[in-house]
């Protein structure tokens, strides 16, 4: 392998795009540039990670990340006059944004020369590289207002510093891989998924998955709010556009596969929440008829005679637990019993999800899935308003129905 100083001097350096896409506007909306190196004399590619590895200085670092950002721009010129609506993704090496650096305008002079329009590019970092958090503000501040947009690479991996999205204000966040992979199958990591989406959404930037590798995996992070994605799934990093051209018929497909099994999820949860509705109900019709002495008995035949119940327990119409809570043992998490409890007589729901819409006037409320502190598996909660004829009073049953671990809950 040539030196690293040889490939610098020399621009030992290929640009390989791979394809960020919408599947909303089945369209490629934008290109990431990724730098190779390749060793003239035998022709091979060198990869991005042993290139990188043989800049061990400041100095090495800095001017390899001034040739890679050069021969990204010279190379997409020519697309972005064909096409003055693609984005082109660009990496900054944030470890070399110092003192140094700052002011130099590296970039924007590039762009400049290379006729880009700022406005259609996309500069990406990877803020927990980065030493010198005000040189990384002012250099943010200053390619913000000369019509860059900001992306912060790799959310979600590693150490990544969430408190600096706020003061960064990036434009896009991309999703690290890591949290990407096997989405569909981990309901923890889905929710995590939705957390940056909910944050995104408020404060107006756009979130990217990268490293999309199944159409599982894209479908779920569409389901819930993802729109532009990046992965070997769409294409791998290719010279030009080669990789474009074949990616419509595998976006039309992806797009039809998810509207019909997104109308599927709805018919099916439609049947299976009207017989957890029945369920309920009849519950609540025998419960209305049971005497307060025998309640903790009915809870418990109710517990044996339907599969999907969890655990159940019985509010006052102030949120006060005035049951026992009754569980399917078979269903409990053992091991970890101090971080999941069944909440006993007395226990306060007064701010609980189930019951707050309750007090507010609804008669009956599903909740989302979540993990349930009585058991710890993923659940629902349904709550129901009942008048207890013995007592003379309005009571609430809280029923909690399992949902298998899912990486798509609906």
């Amino acid at each position: 392998m040539p030196d690293i100083q040889e490939i610098i001097e020399n621009r030992s350096l290929i640009t390989h795009f791979q394809p960020q896409v919408s599947l909303k506007r089945k369209a490629v909306v934008g290109l990431e540039a990724l730098s190779r190196g390749f060793d003239p004399q035998s022709g091979e590619i060198i990869p991005p990670t042993l290139l990188f590895e043989q800049a061990r200085d400041k100095a090495s670092r800095l001017a390899l990340d001034r040739a890679c950002r050069t021969n990204a721009a010279e190379s997409f010129a020519a697309l972005h006059r064909k096409d003055k609506s693609m984005m082109l993704s660009m990496n900054i090496d944030a470890s070399c944004i110092n003192e140094e650096t700052r002011g130099s305008c590296h970039v924007l002079n590039l762009v400049t020369r290379c006729g880009i329009s700022p406005s259609n590019v996309i500069i990406e970092i990877i803020e927990s590289r980065c030493e010198d958090m005000d040189a990384l503000m002012d250099f943010v501040s200053f390619y913000r207002e000369n019509d860059f947009l900001i992306a912060l690479d790799d959310v979600g991996a590693g150490f990544s510093n969430l408190d600096r999205i706020p003061l960064l204000k990036p434009d896009v966040i991309k999703l690290d891989r890591t949290l990407i992979s096997r989405v569909d199958k981990h309901f923890h990591k889905l929710e995590v998924v939705r957390s940056f989406v909910q944050m995104s959404n408020r404060l107006g930037c756009l979130v990217l998955a990268e490293g999309v590798e199944t159409a599982e995996e894209a479908m779920c992070l569409l389901s819930n709010g993802v729109d532009v994605f990046q992965g070997f799934y769409f294409a791998r990093p290719a010279p030009g556009l080669d990789a474009v051209p074949g990616m419509a018929t595998k976006v039309d497909a992806l797009a039809e596969r998810h509207r019909e099994n997104r109308t599927q999820q709805i018919a099916d949860d439609k049947r299976l929440y009207s017989s957890y509705d029945l369920t309920v109900l009849t519950m609540c019709q025998e419960l209305a008829e049971t005497l307060a002495k025998d309640m903790g008995q009915a809870l418990s035949s109710f517990v044996d005679t339907y599969d999907s119940v969890e655990c159940l327990y019985v509010l006052d119409m102030r949120g006060n637990q005035i049951s026992d809570t009754v569980c399917d043992p078979d269903r409990l998490k053992t091991c970890k019993r101090f971080l999941y409890e069944p909440a006993e007589v007395g226990a306060d729901h007064s701010l609980k999800e189930y019951f707050l819409p309750i007090q507010a006037g609804l008669e009956k409320f599903t909740t989302r899935p979540y993990i349930s502190l009585a058991s710890g598996n993923l659940c629902i909660t349904i709550s129901h308003v009942f008048y207890h004829k013995s007592s003379g009073r309005h009571r609430i049953l809280c029923v909690d129905m399992s949902r298998a671990e899912e990486g798509g809950p609906r």
